[in-house]
């Protein structure tokens, strides 16, 4: 009977040996088939050797043994990473529309193992995941440079956000590729604005502040595309998310008065900058801008009054009105033209405005200080 017993007990640990190997085997198989991956190989042989690797790395996943192993989550990140890998290149070789909801699930699965990876205590594998991700990242990033560099901006975009996004796969955040983002971004934005395509410009756009959700530049982009298009709403929901970034901006408030300068939006034009004098009184753009502004104002309202007959009781409001602009744009300009003497536009301005108003010496002083810069 003891004899009997041993003979049993012998065959069940040779069973579990067997067991136990067949289980690491699985993670051995998976290793093997990931060391011969390279996605310069082609898309069909590439594919067949991740689809095997992801047999073998699943069953390892859920094996008591295998399953908290740091080279299992190494090779389970690195395969699931590489199936999104190829998918991406399909679509873009071949046009196949990839399975947006597929890949979300194998970017869940590869940035989990990837944590896995980092979490060892003894970090055995780290320099291994490095390794994965930041060929990957500086080769697509130098795509990106050349893209640019050959004026390719909506593909160097594309490349750049991609760069900044496989970064993320290990939980790092590559902020030169988020600023070149910014940089192709705008580049184009110029492009489809002046062509007035305005859904390409908000496409592009909104890509790089899926990226940058706080960046200013990138929301002051987004702000001028939505004014350029007339869609206030957007335009004051971007500009609304910047002011609560940094309600000292006295660029942004710039830049949304010029915007609604353009589209000739008179009174939120001329809040937009007085709020950024209030930021900085010295801002010499914001106060050459509004004076201008004002002035340009002030010139409509009396040729609107002129073209009134002269029993309407709105015509006199108007000319008050017009002549109450033209002496609150005065200031701006003469401190703007302390600071910048010899521009003349600015000078002619001044001139013509303390004509209107009767005041002739200082009219005469502004005339002499244009014709010296003739």
């Amino acid at each position: 009977m003891k004899k009997n017993l041993q003979i049993y007990l012998s065959a069940f640990l040779v069973c579990m040996s067997v067991y136990s190997f067949g289980q690491k085997g699985n993670l051995t198989d998976a290793a093997l088939r990931m060391k011969k991956y390279n996605p310069m190989n082609g898309i069909e042989p590439s594919l067949k050797l991740l689809n095997e690797a992801k047999k073998f790395i699943d069953l390892a996943a859920v094996n008591t043994e295998t399953a908290n192993s740091p080279k299992m989550h190494l090779y389970r990140a690195e395969i699931y990473y590489g199936l999104i890998e190829i998918a991406d290149m399909e679509a873009a070789t071949t046009g196949k529309v990839k399975d947006e909801t597929l890949a979300t699930e194998y970017e869940k699965i590869a940035k989990e193992s990837f944590k896995k990876v980092y979490e060892d205590p003894k970090a055995v594998h780290v320099s291994e995941a490095e390794n994965f991700i930041n060929f990957r990242v500086a080769f697509i990033f130098e795509l990106g440079i050349k893209s640019y560099t050959d004026k390719k901006f909506e593909a160097a975009t594309d490349l750049f956000i991609n760069a900044y996004e496989v970064s993320k796969f290990i939980d790092k955040e590559y902020k030169d590729a988020s600023v070149n983002a910014y940089l192709s971004m705008s580049q184009s934005v110029d492009n489809y604005l002046a062509n007035k395509e305005f859904e390409k410009a908000k496409t592009i756009a909104n890509k790089v502040y899926k990226i940058s959700p706080t960046n200013i530049d990138v929301l002051i982009s987004l702000i001028n595309i939505y004014l350029a298009d007339n869609d206030l709403i957007n335009a004051e929901k971007y500009t609304s998310e910047a002011l609560a970034i940094d309600p000292n901006n006295k660029q942004l408030y710039y830049v949304l008065g010029t915007s609604y300068m353009t589209l000739k939006q008179n009174e939120k034009a001329e809040q937009a900058l007085a709020k950024a004098l209030v930021i900085d009184s010295t801002y010499g753009d914001a106060q050459y801008q509004l004076g201008a502004h004002l002035f340009n104002w002030s010139n409509e309202l009396k040729y609107q009054a002129g073209q009134m007959d002269y029993k309407d009781a709105q015509a006199p409001i108007l000319e008050a009105k017009a002549k109450d602009m033209l002496l609150r744009a005065m200031p701006l300009l003469e401190s703007y033209a302390l600071k910048n003497p010899n521009d003349k536009y600015v000078l002619e301005i001044l001139q013509k405005s303390h004509f209107k108003l009767g005041n002739k010496e200082k009219s005469e002083a502004f005339k002499k200080r244009i014709e010296a810069l003739n």
